[in-house]
């Protein structure tokens, strides 16, 4: 949604600069590459940041909370398996 916002405010922009003589070829190249990089750029933060909007909306019930903590001992002390077989080898 940001991406397709922010191609379309690009696009008036430069469009609005060039107005007599639009480059047209070359808006549609560097913005269709922009398009394709911005949402790979920042996928990281966005992630981020509808994961925090996502438990805020919907918050960890307690069951949820117990199933997490049964996985975690249950990797943690598996981890402790292979790191002492490693070093038992």
């Amino acid at each position: 949604m940001v991406n397709i916002g922010l191609v379309i405010v690009a696009v008036a922009v430069a469009v609005a600069l060039t107005v007599p003589d639009v480059p047209v070829v070359t808006l549609y190249v560097v913005l269709a590459s922009a398009a394709i990089v911005t949402p790979l750029v920042t996928w990281p933060i966005t992630h981020t940041i509808w994961m925090a909007i996502d438990l805020r909306v919907r918050p960890v019930d307690p069951r949820e909370a117990a199933e997490a903590s049964e996985w975690v001992v249950s990797s943690g002390s598996a981890e402790a398996d292979r790191t002492s077989d490693r070093s038992n080898a």
